[in-house]
């Protein structure tokens, strides 16, 4: 007699396999897309620092208008370019940007996406790095 075709158990065992390859592959995907978003908001942050001292070299010294009512990142201009962009990569998060009363100094951090409980953080003196926490002051920690 001749034997044509798969058993049910192969079958099963082929599609077993193929379903633990796809869960690895999706899992190692979204850690790839977690990390990119991270290099994004790293990037754009550098970018809003940037824009900050233009901004301080053309209002006379200080960091006016950087930083907006409730200390969050303004929304005026190039900031507000950047923090639609930064939203659109950590998922509507909250961007935290601290003033000093005296105009003199800034902070602003956003979360990471591939690290919970993370934020990266720029400031005035040109700190860029990872925190732990939401900035508290004009100045990352």
């Amino acid at each position: 007699m001749l034997k044509k075709g798969f058993t049910l158990i192969e079958l099963l065992v082929v599609i077993a396999i193929i379903g633990l390859i796809s869960a690895i592959i999706l899992v190692n995907a979204r850690d790839a897309r977690f990390k990119a978003n991270n290099a994004n908001i790293q990037s754009l942050m550098h970018q809003v620092r940037n824009a900050a001292e233009m901004n301080y070299a053309e209002n006379g010294e200080t960091y006016d208008q950087v930083c907006a009512a409730g200390d969050r990142l303004s929304s005026d201009g190039v900031f507000g370019i950047l923090k639609t962009a930064i939203e659109k990569e950590n998922s509507g998060q909250q961007i935290v940007c601290i003033e000093a009363s005296d105009k003199k100094s800034f902070a602003v951090s956003s979360p990471l996406m591939a690290k919970q409980d993370k934020y990266w953080c720029v400031e005035s003196a040109g700190l860029s790095q990872e925190i732990d926490n939401p900035i508290s002051g004009p100045f990352c920690q």
